[in-house]
């Protein structure tokens, strides 16, 4: 994630809104404190059809330990399976729920993701709760999916203002939400307008980072793919442009022997 911080190289008009806060640091997320309170309950003896800690079967382990957080799920793996939201294997977050074809067809089985492919479980076959890897052989063949459980993230719209919150925690720093690239300050509030953050951006009025040109206050900006603001040579729609020091693109000059036209681009 990219590191929010204050820099002097553009004048302060060009900030429109883009005040600078350092970072915050974030509350444990539900899928963490399920993980940790199922790392508490490791060695507990597995149980058939158990749901207390006086032992445990996989869905009974699932249940009790997400009961504790405030997330009330069905009893059963195959149940549990139908609930939430699908995530791939290379998207696992802390606390997303593993599941697996064993003693018979469609999801009999079901653990907590911790990370480091790595999961917790009440498991028959080591008759207790404990953590297993998804690399090994019997998993990895058995695994058929993963459900996210816990909140998702959501904006919300206070005091004329919108924040994000992740679990129930205001988000702080870049977010990239739907594919689009949003920045939240240390107090939680969306940026809009010029912000720095090693280089400068432009996050349109919805929040979105912009990319590509951007006419403001009678100049042209270049926002490269990455959201930053170009600066020197630009190639792009089969021109060359040139973009000073402070973004503002070059135009009716020559700059190092290349004539500029009126529109910015390069005369060949």
């Amino acid at each position: 994630m990219k590191k929010f911080f204050i820099s002097g190289l553009l004048s302060c008009s060009l900030l429109l809104g883009g005040v600078m806060f350092g970072p915050k640091a974030e509350a444990a997320s539900k899928g963490e404190q399920a993980a940790d309170i199922g790392r508490s309950l490791i060695g507990i003896p597995y149980v058939w059809g158990g749901t207390s800690p006086k032992g445990f079967d996989c869905s009974g382990f699932i249940n009790y330990t997400y009961k504790q957080i405030g997330v009330s799920l069905p009893r059963t793996a195959a149940d549990i399976y139908n609930v939430g939201k699908s995530v791939s294997k290379s998207e696992l977050k802390t606390g997303d729920l593993v599941f697996f074809t064993t003693y018979k067809a469609g999801p009999s089985h079901v653990g907590i993701y911790l990370d480091n492919n790595q999961f917790i479980h009440a498991s028959s076959g080591a008759d207790k709760v404990t953590v297993s890897s998804l690399s090994t052989s019997y998993y990895s063949e058995r695994y058929i999916g993963a459900k996210r459980v816990v909140e998702n993230g959501y904006w919300k719209y206070s005091n004329g203002k919108w924040y994000y919150y992740e679990n129930g925690v205001k988000k702080t720093g870049w977010l990239k939400d739907n594919g689009k690239w949003y920045l939240l300050g240390a107090d939680g509030v969306m940026k809009t307008g010029w912000v720095y953050d090693n280089g400068w951006y432009y996050l349109n009025k919805s929040g979105d980072m912009r990319t590509g040109w951007l006419y403001w206050n009678g100049n042209w900006y270049f926002l490269n793919s990455s959201g930053r603001m170009a600066t020197g040579w630009v190639f792009t729609g089969g021109k060359w442009y040139y973009m000073y020091g402070n973004g503002v693109m070059a135009k009716n000059t020559t700059i190092g022997g290349y004539v500029l036209g009126k529109d910015g681009a390069w005369i060949k």
